[in-house]
């Protein structure tokens, strides 16, 4: 994903923050055991929230355990493991290659190129895992390709299939009560994280005279830009409401209610956000 879904560690205890690592380091130790030659390529915190919502939601068995690893070689570091840590690690493996292919795509990086092909056999057989997920993923990346590559102003039609997205990769069962709801807190979040993605790049890539959704809606001013932030924002607090959520709620808080807004205040901060009026 994006890599906004971010805790605001000032609002965290040690104990919060020492869960929240673990739970990091948890999905880590899943894609390497998966297969994944760097755990590097698929990994973030964005994965990190999913999995918090999911188990906070369900409250699985977890474990803790302490495993070396390459970045812990000698002392070993705490995991925090259940069943949506796999699940997790699938779903950032997925990401990460349809990333990898639409860098490779749009640059020929071969770098990107590379990660593609090192993440292949394993996106393979995740997509037999999650037939629904992938069929999603691979649907809605098409139709933003589409988009971005017509170099479409419709900034509404992008925020919503990112959405679509990402409100599937939230349902991990759709045969129970909870699924309708997790999808349109995934989606809200999609939504979200599509259009602040564009605005935190709109400077650069009007700069180096590249695609943004935002330089082509020529009518889309920054108060625009700042008024559609807010209210996916709002959509996503809206949402998360109607989630049975107390399992890690205080670091899920930090994120919905802080860490989202962090971003989104730095780049005010440093005027990142531009007039796009003509």
């Amino acid at each position: 994903m994006f890599g906004y879904l971010v805790a605001d560690r000032k609002n965290l205890s040690e104990e919060e923050f020492l869960q929240y690592k673990a739970a990091y380091c948890g999905i880590c130790s899943c894609l390497r055991k998966s297969g994944t030659i760097s755990g590097s390529i698929a990994l973030s915190y964005d994965l990190v929230f999913l999995w918090l919502i999911l188990s906070s939601m369900y409250e699985p068995e977890e474990k803790q355990i302490s495993e070396k690893c390459p970045v812990h070689p000698f002392k070993g570091t705490p995991l925090l493991l259940n069943k949506f840590s796999d699940y997790a690690a699938d779903v950032g493996i997925m990401l990460a290659y349809y990333k990898a292919e639409d860098d490779w795509n749009d640059d020929r990086n071969l770098a990107k190129r590379a990660a593609a092909g090192i993440l292949q056999n394993r996106f393979e057989a995740v997509s037999r895992k999650l037939p629904r997920q992938s069929i999603t993923i691979k649907e809605q990346i098409g139709r933003i390709s589409a988009l971005e590559e017509s170099k479409s102003g419709d900034i509404d039609a992008l925020c919503n299939s990112f959405g679509k997205l990402l409100g599937e990769l939230f349902v991990y069962s759709e045969n129970e009560h909870w699924a309708t709801y997790l999808r349109e807190f995934g989606e809200a979040v999609g939504r979200y994280l599509y259009l602040l993605d564009a605005v935190v790049d709109l400077k650069e890539d009007v700069a180096k005279n590249r695609y943004n959704p935002l330089c082509q809606a020529e009518k889309i001013s920054r108060e625009w830009q700042e008024e559609a932030v807010e209210m996916y924002l709002g959509e996503i607090s809206q949402t998360y409401e109607y989630l049975p959520v107390v399992k890690y709620s205080p670091i899920i808080n930090s994120i919905v209610y802080s860490g989202m807004t962090e971003k989104l205040d730095i780049i005010r901060n440093k005027g990142d956000i531009i007039n796009n009026e003509p």
